[in-house]
C-alpha cells in the first residue's frame, strides 16, 4: 500500500527516512511527550498533535483547527525536513499519526508514509528503541504549496448535505455516531446526511486490513464525486481519508469537524443512522 510501510521496509531503508513519533492521548495532552521521553523508536523526532498540527482553539473552527502553516513549516524545517524528504509518521493506533500524514499532504509532500502497525508493531518485531532524544539537524529550507483540494470548509459541508453528489462520513464510533454516548462534546450525534465508518473499523489487530476487506467497506461510497471524512476535531478523520486515499482520489477532511459543527447553534444535528 502506498500510504503505509511494514515495520520490515522501515528497518531496511531507516538511514534514509526521517521518522516522526506523534503518540498521543486524546484525553491527556501531555502523554505524548512523556512515553517520548521514556521510550521512543531510535532516531525518531517527537511531533505533537496540539502544539504542531493544531492551532488555537476558538469559538468557531473546531477543537484542533489548522495551526499557522509558517508554525508548522518552522517545525519541520528544524527538523531538517526538505521537500525530498521521506517520512514515516507512527503512534500507538495510527490516528495522530493520521493527521500529521494528512498535515503533509496539505503542504504538498509527496514521501509520507505511516507505519503499519504504529509503536506496537515495532516493539512486536524487535526494533531499536532509544531513551535519548534525538540530535535535530541543521535546519532546512522548505518551500510548500498547499493543496486545496483536500480540505474543505463549513460552507462547504453544508452544500455536502443538500448535494446528492457528495457523501459525509462520520469516523468517530457508532456509539457517537448515534448520540449514545459523548465523552468530549456538549451535544451528541451527527452532521446531517452523514454516513458512519468508524476508523477502527479499517484495522484489524492494530494494522490496517486487507485491500479486499477495505474495498468492500468503502464500495458504496462508489456513486460520490466527493467524499468528506469529519470526526471529533479532524483527527480520525484523516485515517479514513489516508485509508480512502489509497483508491480513490476524491476524499477530503473538515478539519473542523463535529467540533466545529456544534460551534454554531443554528446548525442541525442528528441521532439516526443513515447509513
Amino acid at each position: 500500500m502506498k500510504n503505509f510501510i511494514s515495520v520490515n521496509k522501515l528497518k531496511e531503508n531507516f538511514k534514509n527516512i526521517v521518522v516522526l513519533d506523534i503518540r498521543f492521548d486524546l484525553h491527556d495532552p501531555e502523554y505524548g511527550e512523556k512515553i517520548y521521553n521514556e521510550e521512543h523508536i531510535e532516531g525518531s523526532f517527537f511531533i505533537d498533535l496540539n502544539r504542531d498540527l493544531a492551532g488555537e482553539k476558538k469559538e468557531h473552527g473546531g477543537a484542533r483547527p489548522l495551526p499557522k502553516m509558517e508554525e508548522f513549516i518552522d517545525k519541520i524545517e528544524k527538523l531538517g525536513i526538505t521537500k525530498d524528504s521521506s517520512i514515516v509518521v507512527y503512534d500507538e493506533n495510527m490516528v495522530a499519526a493520521a493527521r500529521a500524514f494528512w498535515m503533509f499532504k496539505y503542504i504538498g509532500h509527496e514521501n509520507v508514509k505511516i507505519l503499519d502497525g504504529g509503536y506496537p508493531e515495532w516493539i512486536k518485531k524487535g526494533g531499536l528503541v532509544s531513551q535519548e532524544k534525538t540530535s535535530s539537524p541543521e535546519n532546512s529550507s522548505y518551500s510548500f504549496e498547499i493543496q486545496k483540494d483536500i480540505y474543505i470548509e463549513i460552507s462547504e459541508v453544508k452544500e455536502a448535505i443538500e448535494s446528492k453528489d457528495i457523501s459525509l462520513i462520520e469516523c468517530r464510533s457508532y456509539e457517537r455516531y448515534l448520540g449514545l454516548t459523548e465523552p468530549l462534546y456538549s451535544k451528541p450525534g451527527h452532521i446531517p446526511t452523514a454516513l458512519s465508518i468508524d476508523s477502527k473499523s479499517l484495522l484489524k489487530d492494530g494494522k490496517v486490513k486487507s485491500v479486499k476487506e477495505l474495498k468492500e467497506i468503502f464500495k458504496r461510497l462508489n456513486n460520490s464525486k466527493n467524499i468528506v471524512f469529519s470526526c471529533g476535531s479532524g483527527v480520525n478523520a484523516s485515517l479514513d481519508y489516508t485509508v480512502y486515499s489509497e483508491f480513490f482520489s476524491n476524499g477530503k477532511v473538515y478539519i473542523g469537524s463535529y467540533s466545529d459543527w456544534i460551534s454554531y447553534p443554528e446548525n442541525l444535528i442528528e441521532i439516526k443512522d443513515e447509513n
